[in-house]
């Protein structure tokens, strides 16, 4: 059996594990059967197993529900593995289509991608990462229309509407920085790198507490909005942000959203995006911003 043959197949049971939230052994061998995958009760054993090693996805029986489920806490990035699952998904949806018709892609409507550049980057920067290599490229600044010969140790990748930024240290100082990969030419792999970059993986948690790439030293603070019940839907089905949590409010026809974050700047533009959507009830300070936008806003449109 070859070696994407089983790869398939464990994308089909944590997938459906995932979504079934508790699945019995039962059900989920039927349900590769549906797939095509007719295997062995033991046989599902070991892909539980391979999933565990290959993955880091932790899979759970809930005797009380007499099923299987991911267990979070023990699994590692859950929600990475399943943005990296969506990926490749596509890519096999895409590739088994073109091969019979390339009319596949008369079905499907993209955003416009012409400026998404860099894509053929990726693959240098992974490379450097997995052998602790530095990566020597040209950036461009944006802000000072200016290129820049730069060197430094990719410390990870990180994707954000869309676009894909390596965040790494810059040769001599002592904290990360955020390049966009479709601003960078002449890549090429470095010397292997002789940083310690324990310290520098702590700096990249800054990011858990922001939305997109903008972070600060501020501390987290939770941030309350009021949000119509038609919003609530769209934010149900796309967080904003992972400490999401959305709570019922005294006043009918609306929800409360609930974040625990530093607002910066993407955050402020989303709840700008909202508009009559969305009320900003807490913090005062944060109010008071996104009042102060609103009013700069009405300004314009007065003059």
């Amino acid at each position: 059996m070859s070696k994407y043959h089983i790869s398939r197949r464990l994308q089909f049971v944590i997938q459906f594990i995932n979504d079934e939230k508790h699945a019995s052994k039962e059900r989920i061998l039927e349900f590769l059967t549906e797939k095509d995958f007719t295997v062995s009760p033991r046989t599902l054993e070991r892909d539980f197993e391979k999933i565990k090693s290959d993955f880091g996805i932790e899979l759970t029986y809930d005797k009380q529900h007499n099923g299987y489920y991911i267990d979070k806490e023990k699994s590692v990035k859950v929600e990475s593995f399943f943005k990296f699952l969506e990926l490749v998904t596509l890519t096999e949806v895409f590739s088994d289509g073109l091969k019979g018709s390339q009319k596949i892609l008369d079905y499907v409507s993209f955003d416009d991608s012409s400026n998404l550049k860099g894509l053929d980057n990726l693959e240098t920067i992974l490379l450097a990462i997995k052998q602790e290599r530095d990566l020597e490229f040209t950036h461009y600044n944006f802000h000072r229309n200016s290129h820049n010969a730069k060197i430094i140790t990719p410390i990870i990748l990180k994707e954000y509407i869309n676009r894909w930024y390596v965040i790494g240290v810059p040769e001599g100082e002592k904290e990360i920085r955020t390049f966009g990969i479709e601003r960078i030419s002449n890549i090429k792999l470095g010397k292997t790198s002789k940083l310690d970059k324990a310290p520098f993986l702590k700096q990249t948690k800054r990011f858990y507490n922001v939305v997109g790439l903008n972070y600060s030293q501020d501390k987290p603070e939770q941030v309350v909005l009021k949000i119509t019940d038609r919003h609530k839907k769209y934010l149900e089905s796309l967080p904003l942000h992972h400490s999401q949590t959305i709570t019922a409010c005294n006043e009918n026809g609306y929800w409360h959203a609930n974040y625990y974050l530093i607002p910066n700047y993407e955050f402020t533009i989303e709840i700008l995006k909202m508009s009559i959507e969305s009320e900003v009830l807490a913090p005062k300070s944060f109010r008071n911003i996104i009042k102060q936008h609103l009013k700069d806003i009405s300004n314009k449109y007065n003059n």
